[in-house]
């Protein structure tokens, strides 16, 4: 699927990009894509939630990640688990 601010030229540039990119490249390269998603994520709860340290905004991150319930199912195993 294109993006529709892509032009069909620019597109098939960055395609070929990509496809040329060995294995470990493309590895690489999500992995820094993720990172940045989740620090620009925590920037924004730290923008949010100011008086929090960083051990509260990345439980914060962690129930937007695993969602409401299944966030409360782990922090009870941690609790039974006297993990915190």
């Amino acid at each position: 699927m294109r993006p529709s601010d892509t032009s069909p030229a620019i597109q098939a540039r960055k395609d070929a990009g990509y496809r040329s990119l060995s294995p470990t490249e493309r590895g690489e390269l999500l992995r820094d894509a993720w990172w940045a998603g989740r620090e620009l994520q925590l920037a924004g709860l730290r923008a949010r939630f100011p008086q929090e340290n960083e051990a509260q905004l990345e439980l914060r991150l962690a129930e937007r990640w695993l969602g409401p319930d299944l966030f409360a199912r782990v922090m009870e195993q941690r609790r039974e688990r006297g993990m915190g």
